[in-house]
């Protein structure tokens, strides 16, 4: 697929980081070829983590080639991250020897980054390679392997992964010997790295004696290491996926990788990552030969995707529910709020959702699961911390008890940085407005101003953390 060029890019995060303005009120909603702030903010919350208002301004009046362009390609410099770093108790964040740091470290990251798509699908590969238990630095070592192949080739990420000491200490392919092979990492890697299914028992066994020779190394200082070492691999021949060989462990990444099942398995995934409805027979085809054509590219069929009509169907109604961690950086992220305490780390587990602790080897139950009675309470929750502590707080003695409802909510709105609000929504919100004071004597409510203030913190905590801020 031929390369557009990027149109410059907006900063994106916090109020501050303002994108070039449109030059006419018009396109600040609609671009000329149809493409609106509705599809903007889509693109941005399925491709990463929502649009500011100024970001949804700005790509509505550029156009869905140039939008999507920047997403998927990113803008002239390369990735940098704009605002406020992140600071706990008043101090740097020091993610290997402080609880939670680490997950506010990539949540910073999914914040302030301007390059969204690649925090996104570092989010995406580990789930899909799901890795825990593993001392901290060896999940930031993974954690970084996929950021650096978030969009690269499969073959080369397999590769790696299959030699990244957190894996190999996980699924237990470190000292897997010749003469214990070990069948864990050869039963996942077909079953949820590669190819769903399509395999037997005798291709993991087989695979499992191509994948030994790998030996940890340990001191009384702790772990030091893994190397290979020939004499523990069992070089004889193998029969795996109806091919004969001495296959070695590159050669078995290799027959996985070339197996019809393959291309099929994980562009359905990566579809399923990125649109609520799943596709259609015809569209994994087209997927898939995206996918082979590119010599196994993730890139070309990411941007496939996010270019499908499929994924801007119903924008009045969105459909996909928003993982924990992607609601939490989301709503800091469009509100403009920096990290500034340690609740997004607990919040989110509650939630359902801990970075570099997935449940399993499998990852998380993705979709509805994610809205379970207590999931959704701590969602409420999360309204309050970023009201409260967030930009999006009221100032006191800011707003007057006779100001008018509609103009009331539209305040709330923006202040929360202007998300998509469905006609339904905002006469809900109207209707609240309108009815706030009704239990004060009207002689009274002139001087109810700090009912006016709380009324601000009702609208835009319902704007963060009602149902329709829980869909994209």
């Amino acid at each position: 697929m031929a390369r557009r060029r990027s149109a410059p890019a907006p900063r994106a995060g916090t109020a501050a980081r303002r994108p070039p303005r449109p030059a006419a009120s018009a396109a600040r909603r609609r671009g000329s070829s149809g493409w609106t702030e509705a599809h903007v903010h889509r693109l941005f919350w399925r491709a990463g983590f929502g649009a500011t208002a100024a970001e949804a301004r700005a790509w509505a009046a550029r156009g869905r080639a140039a939008t999507i362009d920047w997403i998927v390609d990113g803008p002239p410099g390369g990735t940098k991250l704009h605002g406020p770093a992140p600071r706990v108790d008043g101090r740097k964040l020091d993610p290997v020897n402080e609880w939670g740091h680490d997950q506010l470290w990539w949540l910073d990251r999914m914040v302030r980054s301007n390059r969204p798509l690649v925090e996104k699908m570092t989010l995406f590969w580990h789930d899909h390679f799901a890795t825990s238990e593993q001392d901290t630095p060896r999940m930031l070592a993974q954690n970084r392997l996929f950021r650096s192949h978030a969009l690269g080739g499969f073959r080369p990420l397999l590769k790696q992964v299959t030699r990244d000491p957190a894996m190999q200490l996980f699924l237990s392919l470190a000292d897997s010997t010749k003469e214990h092979p070990n069948e864990n990492y050869a039963r996942e890697l077909m079953e949820l790295f590669t190819l769903g299914r399509g395999y037997s028992e005798r291709d993991v066994r087989e695979a499992a004696r191509a994948l030994t020779g790998y030996r940890s190394k340990w001191t009384n200082k702790g772990f030091q290491g893994i190397r290979y070492e020939a004499e523990e691999h069992d070089d004889g021949v193998k029969r795996i996926l109806g091919r004969r060989g001495r296959f070695g462990v590159d050669q078995v990444l290799d027959l996985v990788c070339d197996h019809p099942r393959h291309a099929p398995f994980l562009v359905t995934k990566l579809w399923q990552f990125f649109v609520a409805a799943p596709p259609s027979p015809a569209t994994v085809r087209a997927l898939a030969a995206t996918y082979r054509r590119s010599g196994l590219q993730v890139k070309p069929v990411v941007r496939q995707i996010l270019e499908h009509p499929a994924l801007y169907r119903n924008l009045a109604a969105p459909d996909l529910v928003k993982a924990p961690v992607v609601y939490i950086a989301g709503a800091l992220r469009t509100t403009g709020s920096a990290i500034t305490d340690n609740w997004p780390v607990w919040l989110s587990s509650t939630m359902g959702q801990q970075l570099f602790q997935p449940p399993s080897v499998a990852g998380w139950d993705w979709g509805p699961r994610w809205m379970s009675s207590n999931a959704v309470r701590q969602r409420f929750v999360l309204g309050n911390y970023v009201v409260n502590y967030g930009r999006p707080r009221v100032r006191r003695g800011a707003y007057k008890a006779s100001l008018r409802p509609d103009r009331a909510v539209a305040i709330a709105i923006a202040a929360v940085g202007s998300p998509p609000v469905s006609a339904a929504e905002r006469a809900a919100l109207t209707r609240l407005a309108r009815h706030w004071f009704d239990d004060i004597p009207k002689s009274w409510r002139d001087k109810a101003d700090w009912r006016a203030e709380s009324l601000q913190r009702t609208l835009r905590h319902l704007l963060i953390a009602g149902p329709g801020a829980q869909l994209c």
